[in-house]
């Protein structure tokens, strides 16, 4: 699955990280946050696809609407590693930009190696999944890092491992029997795959998959919170009040 443009931009002062914040923005001139987390959108984006991705990212940090974070270290990583999301009508002029308008501005591929792209055309579901994506692979993830850092050996990391049937830096040719997480895209490495994993996991025990199974079962077999009981290291994670994980969807009302 794609993920979403994910802004991670992190520079070596002030002054730099503006000068080069300015060309981003000039590039995606359509900006709303939410407690600070930037979305940024290129000018042909339809407002409606920029509103919606606000609901949502609002509704995954504040989960409870209460008018604030849920869990303020999340959003002050999210905050502090400069993370945003942009979005654009199409993946192909986002990568454009990407891998050549901003290069001929001086910033580098490297200085934009944790951004990917997302069509603000994408189903509902793609909402989730991407939003998502940012709110833990640079919130959670950095909050966290023994606990849902994306790298071996972290809490997460282990209960994916059970949940793949192994350990296993690059993806297997064929994984072991009982596996329930068999994700194969080849492109997708350790951490991509906790990525991923966390959105499953989450997404499957709030109900987001119970009508999908035979659609998602290459990859993910456990599509409901029956079924997650059975991966209990991740369901003691994502139920565990210190940290403050959603307790249900995001609506699209």
């Amino acid at each position: 699955m794609k993920k979403i443009l994910l802004l991670l931009l992190i520079f070596n002062s002030a002054s730099y990280a503006s000068d080069n914040n300015k060309i981003i923005e000039s590039f995606f001139p359509k900006q709303v946050d939410v407690f600070g987390v930037k979305i940024l959108a290129l000018e042909k984006t339809p407002d409606k696809s920029i509103n919606k991705a606000k609901s949502i990212l609002n509704q995954w940090l504040d989960n409870d609407n209460d008018g604030k974070p849920d869990n303020q270290l999340v959003v002050d990583s999210l905050v502090k590693n400069n993370c945003a999301m942009a979005m654009g009508k199409s993946i192909r002029k986002i990568d454009s930009i990407l891998d050549k308008k901003l290069e001929k501005k001086g910033i580098s591929r490297e200085q934009t190696e944790g951004m990917f792209a997302l069509a603000s055309n994408e189903p509902n579901i793609a909402y989730l999944e991407e939003i998502l994506h940012l709110v833990t692979d640079c919130g959670y993830a950095y909050a966290y890092p023994e606990i849902f850092g994306e790298y071996k050996g972290t809490k997460i990391a282990l209960a994916m491992d059970k949940a793949r049937g192994g350990y296993f830096e690059k993806i297997p040719k064929r994984y072991p029997k009982g596996a329930w997480y068999t994700y194969d895209d080849r492109s997708c490495d350790y951490s991509c795959m906790v990525t991923e994993y966390f959105y499953w996991s989450l997404t499957s025990y709030l109900g987001a998959h119970k009508n999908r199974y035979g659609e998602i079962s290459e990859e993910w077999k456990l599509n409901s919170k029956e079924k997650m009981k059975k991966d209990k290291l991740m369901v003691g994670l994502i139920t565990n009040p210190e940290y403050k994980i959603p307790k249900k969807l995001p609506s699209f009302k």
